[in-house]
């Protein structure tokens, strides 16, 4: 088990962070108005905090949240380890804590290249 690089750590941060965005104002749409005042004045990416959310509802707040890093390039294994790490937000009404995601980053089997990392290495190592 490796430390994750800043780049695998502040990618996996800003994916998590647009994830807890999604599904807080997912949410928000579900509640009542009672309590949509307290909601609107939290950080969406933080409103899960007020919930506890498991199995089929957060698989429905989480559709599609994975998609953008994806298309980005975003490693499948990374990918997997986040999804499971906000469930667990979700699930427990933790907030994010980037040391919590850098010890789940760095319990992953082998290291993450970032696909851009990986190009900028090779391009490194080819003399011109």
């Amino acid at each position: 088990m490796a430390q994750p690089t800043a780049a695998v750590v502040a990618v996996s941060e800003m994916a998590v962070v647009r994830a807890l965005e999604l599904a807080g104002n997912r949410l928000m749409g579900r509640n009542g108005r009672s309590d949509r005042g307290t909601l609107q004045r939290m950080a969406s990416w933080d409103r899960h905090s007020f919930f506890r959310v498991t199995g089929e509802g957060a698989d429905r707040v989480l559709v599609g949240v994975w998609e953008a890093p994806a298309a980005r390039g975003v490693p499948e294994e990374l990918l997997r380890v986040l999804d499971a790490y906000v469930r667990l937000l979700l699930a427990s009404g933790h907030s994010l804590h980037r040391s919590d995601l850098v010890q789940t980053l760095s319990r992953m089997p082998q290291q993450v290249v970032l696909p851009w990392e990986a190009d900028e290495s090779s391009a490194a190592s080819v003399t011109p």
